[in-house]
């Protein structure tokens, strides 16, 4: 459980960081630059992103069943799935989009994408957007969520592109069928760009050695 917290706590701080240097770059810019409408809607962007997230997988070496040594590097992804409506989704609806999805509870109170041959180790994990993250089903029914939180950690049990475009398809359907829109890690609409920025970061990180020096 602690490291569920531990993971949800570190994309919090990380938001916060990044939505203070947003605000101050907006707050610089805000005399030159016109707010514009993007030139593709939602539905048309999320697609070019899943498609630029699928394009060229890279691959990566895993341990047996995709568990890290001690010591080994590893990278956290999150995307968020937001309730349009003030008072987030309604919990039975939720719990069968994820059924629905294929995610299965499990380690942590909460769900996870499992490997055909279902190893230990998630490819990725969907919890509550607010701490402590769980996702009880025999609660979800009696619960409203403001939004839930999409991560995987790199190395796991898949290519790392691979895993990261299966999150983002699923934030997708999740988003369609609940009513909800998919944000970034900043918490900002998820675009082409922020998808390949992504891309570029997994690409990167699997190309470092597997252990630090």
């Amino acid at each position: 459980m602690w490291q569920l917290r531990l993971i949800i706590l570190l994309i919090g701080v990380v938001f916060i960081v990044l939505v203070y240097l947003l605000s101050r770059q907006r707050r610089q810019h805000r005399a030159e630059l016109a707010r514009t409408e993007p030139s593709l809607d939602e539905g048309a962007a999320l697609a070019t992103a899943e498609e630029i997230l699928t394009s060229h997988p890279a691959p990566m070496p895993t341990l047996p069943g995709g568990t890290p040594e001690p010591g080994a590097r590893q990278l956290i992804l999150a995307l968020h799935v937001m309730g349009a409506e003030p008072d987030g989704f309604d919990g039975a609806h939720v719990l069968k989009a994820l059924q629905v999805n294929g995610l299965h509870y499990g380690q942590y109170q909460v769900f996870h994408r499992v490997t055909e041959d279902l190893q230990q180790t998630p490819v990725f994990s969907v919890a509550s957007l607010v701490e402590p993250g769980v996702l009880l089903p025999e609660r979800l029914s009696h619960q409203r969520l403001p939004g839930l939180t999409l991560f995987l950690v790199l190395p796991g049990p898949q290519d790392g592109v691979a895993a990261c475009a299966d999150m983002l398809a699923t934030a997708r359907n999740l988003a369609r069928v609940l009513g909800g829109t998919v944000l970034d890690e900043r918490r900002q609409p998820l675009t082409p760009e922020s998808a390949q920025q992504i891309r570029q970061r997994i690409l990167e990180f699997q190309q470092q050695p597997s252990f630090p020096d």
